[in-house]
């Protein structure tokens, strides 16, 4: 930048070396080579006196027109030098603006001037010049360094999003569109809301960031805060839903429930705290696919919410190992939740191992290579197996299929510790027990190389150990070892661990999270699951696995809904429903006028932000007033041309 007395500054300042130029026509003005030839003529006094004066005139003439075009030259070059005046503390360069907006579903809210997205959105469109470039950050799009009037109709079509940038994500963006290393300015737009963590350290303090919150008329509102299925009969099953309501108390607000668009239940609820539940009684259908409505006049988003209710799938458990070691398994793994198989070590159909979802190998002496073999198949293709070791059996057998096992332990100790954060022990205990009466052991085998220790015995080693989806036992459970059989924890713990194997499906998921589905599906090859809608169908990321597909989804879909699984040209008979995240339906927002410092300001209107940047670029912009000089240097001229003689 070229920094002149007069605080003059030029945002291209390498085209003033063009100026230069303007010494060529000076030059050749000065030293032109014309020659006049002399004519005799009569010797008459007055005509002398008249060539002298004409030479005079045409002489003042050709000055005054160098001048004029000389001037227009300038007024052009400095034009397109862009000069304009700065401040004391004005700094040299221009600065460089990126704008995050907020178009979550909070923005849907109704502000003094309607919907706070189309206000914000309408005034940055009427007050920012269009022929400007500019960067804009939205939670689904982005617009790096662009005209704003090239993009105006992707802004004015923006659509709300389900779910929102954490604002540590908004400046790693900014970062990235920022071409210079000063003078940078983040404006942010959004109602920051309490459910997205907003603090002052995630602003760097190389750039000024300028925080805009729009906030709605009302903070009242009402949402279907989640719903599930309880006690059924033979003939209606329970759903339960409950109502969240924030700053009001309603009466009577009317639920609908639509079961394959066709209305099956209509009531009303009382909204007196602030967590309303209201149990309908709906058909013990083998599915149910259901829309349940609320009637609310404000955010809708937050106000249906979808259910569905597939068929509930068996599991295959099989054990091997002797009857009489079986026989807890059998009441443990009963017929209306498990399809539960027993055989012998000698007595195996190894083609049918691919069809369980479990294998239990129960004090086994001996494990043979080929059953080696074909559980390494039947791991690996995401079964779970449990190693229940023999109290007098083959370790070297044992550690060829899973080499865990160490030196055998003959002191009496008993379990004292249950890992209660593991998965399979999470949600079974309602707090930790301390005083509960735990099972002893007279020998155990010492555990190695594993990844997770789930139960541990009073001497430190551990009693069940987990790698992946292999769990293994350190000692025999028969009633001779252990009184293990009679304590309520193994009911929990081999329940979980099988329904560890394949994941129920459950009422609905939450768009924007991670969801690992189980589909019990088995597909042939090159054959893939999709996901269906109406008309609208995708292929979400899926792990295919012998007896199951493992179904992932995060941000797809991005519509709330209920979606059928299709395979290719077929439907199957499952129903997944996925519904958007309810945390934007808590009116809580974050005090910004507490983040204020150095670097950081904060406004509640995007109109006076706007207008104070282009109120201090208008005051210096100089270019437009030499682009007037040139045109009038322009008639000048021409007004010598006609009328100077």
């Amino acid at each position: 930048m070229i920094y002149l007395s007069c605080k003059m500054q030029f945002n291209n300042p390498n085209i003033l070396y063009v100026l230069f130029a303007l010494l060529i026509p000076i030059i050749v003005h000065l030293f032109q080579l014309r020659k006049f030839q002399k004519t005799d003529f009569t010797n008459v006094k007055f005509l002398k006196e008249l060539v002298v004066k004409t030479r005079k005139s045409s002489l003042l003439k050709k000055w005054l027109l160098l001048a004029c075009r000389l001037l227009i030259f300038v007024c052009i070059i400095l034009a397109f030098s862009e000069p304009y005046f700065t401040q004391k503390d004005t700094p040299l360069q221009k600065p460089e603006t990126v704008f995050y907006i907020d178009n979550s579903f909070s923005n849907q809210e109704k502000g003094g001037k309607g919907e706070l997205l189309k206000v914000t959105i309408q005034e940055l469109l009427e007050n920012y010049p269009n022929d400007e470039k500019i960067s804009i950050i939205t939670n689904t799009r982005t617009f790096k360094n662009k005209i704003l009037s090239d993009i105006k109709t992707d802004l004015i079509d923006l659509e709300y999003s389900p779910y929102q940038l954490d604002y540590k994500s908004v400046t790693l963006k900014a970062e990235q569109l920022f071409k210079s290393k000063v003078n940078k300015r983040l404006i942010c737009i959004s109602d920051f809301q309490k459910n997205n963590t907003l603090d002052s350290s995630y602003f760097k303090s190389d750039y000024n960031t300028k925080l805009i919150q729009v906030l709605p008329v009302s903070k009242s509102n009402i949402s279907i805060d989640s719903a599930y299925f309880s006690t059924h009969n033979t003939t209606n099953t329970h759903l339960n839903i409950v109502v969240k309501k924030q700053h009001c108390a309603l009466k009577n607000v009317p639920i609908s429930i639509y079961n394959n668009d066709s209305i099956i239940s209509k009531t009303a609820i009382d909204l007196k705290d602030d967590l309303n539940t209201i149990s309908v009684s709906v058909p013990n259908a083998t599915n149910l696919n259901l829309k349940i409505q609320l009637t609310d006049q404000k955010c809708v988003f937050d106000n249906t919410i979808f259910v569905s209710k597939s068929k509930p799938i068996k599991q295959h458990v099989l054990a091997i190992g002797s009857a009489g070691n079986n026989q807890f398994l059998s009441k443990i793994y009963t017929t209306d939740e498990f399809i539960f198989k027993q055989n012998t070590s000698s007595n195996i159909d190894f083609s049918t191992l691919e069809n369980q979802h479990i294998i239990i190998l129960n004090e086994l002496k001996s494990i043979s290579v080929a059953l080696i073999k074909n559980l390494n198949t039947f791991s690996k293709n995401g079964g779970v197996i449990v190693c229940i070791p023999s109290d007098n059996g083959n370790i070297t057998d044992y550690n060829n299929l899973n080499n865990v096992f160490g030196n055998e332990n003959n002191n009496e100790t008993r379990l004292t510790k249950i890992h209660f954060s593991h998965p399979i022990f999470s949600n079974v205990f309602e707090k930790e027990i301390s005083n509960f009466q735990y099972p002893t052991f007279k020998q155990h085998y010492q555990l190695k190389n594993y990844q997770n220790s789930l139960l541990t015995l009073e001497n430190g080693n551990p009693l069940l150990v987990n790698n992946a989806n292999f769990y293994t036992f350190s000692t025999a459970l028969n009633t001779q070892n252990t009184n293990f059989k009679q304590a309520p924890l193994i009911v929990p713990t081999f329940y979980n661990i099988a329904k560890s194997s394949l994941k129920p499906v459950i009422p609905y998921y939450t768009i924007g999270k991670e969801n690992n589905i189980d589909i019990p599906i088995k597909l042939q090859q090159d054959e893939v699951l999709n996901l269906k809608k109406r008309n609208f169908n995708f292929t979400p990321l899926q792990q295919i696995k012998s007896e199951k597909v493992t179904l992932n989804t995060l941000k797809t879909p991005g519509e709330s809904g209920l979606y059928t699984i299709t395979n290719r040209d077929y439907e199957t008979p499952y129903t997944l429903a996925f519904n958007y995240d309810t945390s934007e339906s808590i009116m809580a927002y974050h005090d910004i006028k507490a983040l204020e410092n150095d670097h950081i300001k904060t406004d509640t209107s995007v109109t006076n932000t706007i207008n104070s940047i282009n109120s201090v670029a208008k005051v210096a912009t100089l270019w437009k007033w030499f682009v007037i000089f040139a045109v009038l240097f322009l008639l000048v001229e021409l007004l010598i041309l006609k009328y100077f003689k």
